[in-house]
């Protein structure tokens, strides 16, 4: 009879050591679901929908794909997916130490990583060491900006060249 009740046993200690690596396996793959996102960079924002639900984003690092619309000051431009829809445009202060300069061609798009904010002369001038002119601003006060880490013009594909041309 100890035979059978040890068989038992290690038939459930086995059982115990499987459930335990498949609980390790699920805390590993979903561990992070119930922790804030602060991070979002990894998946391509729509500039309206920042501007359109901006308290969602404040604080949070995006990445955005857009065409540039206007140069702002020294410092920045703006961009906007809705041109023509009379959408507002987004303010993105480039703030990466890198000068950048806006793309020639009106049909380029540029690729922004940065952090959502509301958009405060003084804050960002001190924190990024900017020295922003306050004529080019005033109308962006505590609207929302992107204050970017990196900015890079995105390489058009030879398709987006043939029909350009044509």
């Amino acid at each position: 009879m100890s035979t059978v009740n040890d068989n038992r046993q290690e038939g459930f200690g086995d059982v115990g050591v499987l459930v335990t690596i498949v609980l390790i396996a699920l805390i590993i793959r979903f561990g992070n679901l119930t922790e804030s996102n602060t991070d979002v960079s990894s998946k391509i924002i729509n500039t309206s929908e920042i501007v359109d639900n901006t308290s969602a984003y404040i604080g949070k690092t995006v990445t955005i794909r857009s065409k540039p619309i206007r140069k702002n000051g020294f410092s920045s431009f703006t961009v906007t997916d809705n041109r023509f829809l009379g959408k507002e445009p987004l303010l993105v202060v480039n703030a990466s130490g890198v000068p950048f300069n806006l793309p020639a061609d009106r049909n380029a798009e540029v690729l922004v990583i940065g952090e959502v904010r509301n958009f405060g002369i003084p804050e960002i001038e001190q924190e990024f060491n900017l020295n922003l002119q306050d004529q080019y601003y005033t109308k962006y006060t505590n609207k929302p900006v992107i204050v970017a880490k990196s900015v890079a013009v995105v390489p058009r594909s030879s398709q987006d060249s043939n029909q350009a041309a044509r």
